[in-house]
């Protein structure tokens, strides 16, 4: 749920809705489907006062901040790929977008049956390889999608990417990435955005690692998974395990702290010498 709010505040409404309505949430992570229900008076209270504070809300800063970068850095032009885990938040998003926008053609690239274009406010179905087409012809500069649906999307066409939502796996976010780094990318660098509502659990990690990120990206290529139980912990508000995952990552690479030091060998102590024969068999044996 937290993660829904996270994502926008009208996820966070539909959301609360839905369950204050009796039905039951299920969503996929990395170890399958998670049901989500109502389960007790003090749950459908705690839904019910956040519905309230969630329909107050006026402006969305998300949609503000998106406007800006599109509008004002350029990144409009260079073609942008929005990511969210839900498709209420792609959906709304893309219609927000298309009427401040009205010029603008805006890709959703989500499920089969979700998938098309937004003109003007309106939304028409269309085949996702037709999106793909539109977009590596240059006709589609501005996509939304969804984490399910971009396995093999290749986006090297575009040049900047905005997270609405930031994954609890770190795997995820840099897959994402990967959607428009990758060979054939017609810039040098892209342009990354990552967004969180200050406080959220998004805030909370990225103040737990935002020191120890560039070091372990460099060391392993990518995050590691492990770190997504810093999620995890984030959420719980239990920052001493947090950190201690966090540091229970190595600081250097496991093969450099191995081979970095030279161990004392006492030549003389040695009772043979391989021959040539008995050295090829050696180098032939596995490890």
């Amino acid at each position: 749920m937290e993660q829904r709010i996270c994502s926008s505040i009208v996820a966070g409404i539909n959301t609360a809705t839905k369950l204050l309505g009796g039905e039951i949430i299920t969503e996929e992570n990395d170890e399958g489907e998670v049901s989500v229900q109502v389960q007790s008076t003090g749950e459908q209270l705690a839904l019910e006062r956040l519905l309230d504070r969630l329909k107050r809300v006026k402006e969305h800063p998300k949609l503000k901040a998106i406007l800006h970068y599109l509008e004002n850095e350029g990144w409009r032009e260079l073609g942008c790929i929005i990511f969210s885990q839900f498709y209420d938040s792609v959906l709304w998003l893309g219609i927000l977008l298309s009427k401040r926008l009205p010029h603008e053609k805006i890709g959703i690239y989500a499920s089969v049956k979700k998938s098309g274009i937004i003109e003007n406010g309106f939304f028409i179905r269309l085949n996702r390889d037709e999106i793909k087409k539109r977009i590596m012809n240059g006709e589609l500069r501005l996509v939304i999608g969804t984490d399910a649906a971009s396995e093999g999307l290749n986006l090297q066409r575009l040049g900047s990417l905005i997270n609405l939502d930031l994954p609890w796996n770190p795997t995820r976010l840099e897959q994402r990435k990967g959607r428009i780094q990758r060979i054939g990318q017609l810039r040098p660098e892209v342009l990354i955005y990552n967004m969180r509502y200050l406080g959220s659990v998004e805030d909370r990690v990225h103040q737990l690692l935002s020191e120890r990120l560039a070091n372990i990206r460099s060391m392993f290529g990518q995050i590691p998974d492990t770190l997504e139980d810093v999620w995890v912990a984030a959420a719980l508000r239990d920052e001493a395990e947090a950190r201690r995952i966090i540091d229970a990552v190595p600081k250097r690479h496991p093969f450099e702290m191995r081979h970095d030091r030279i161990e004392s060998v006492d030549w003389e102590s040695c009772s043979r010498v391989l021959d040539s024969t008995s050295q090829l068999e050696m180098l032939k044996a596995g490890w």
